[in-house]
């Protein structure tokens, strides 16, 4: 599985690159909200209330939810 909010090793393509490779959960968007529905194994609503929480960093996200990345 894909996610268009989840990077890939080769940043190069990317004109403002972070220190992380993963991008921000973008909850605005249904192709990354479902995405990351799935890949932290939550519901939508925690993913939201989680992203309300800590921000939109996938691994604050993660660690708030209590699940690896």
């Amino acid at each position: 599985m894909t996610s268009p909010a989840y990077a890939s090793a080769d940043t190069s393509n990317h004109s403002n690159t972070s220190d992380t490779s993963i991008d921000p959960i973008d909850i605005t968007q249904e192709d990354s909200l479902n995405y990351w529905v799935a890949a932290l194994d939550c519901s939508e609503l925690e993913l939201r209330v989680a992203v309300a929480e800590v921000g939109p960093a996938a691994k604050d996200v993660s660690n708030e939810l209590g699940k690896m990345l």
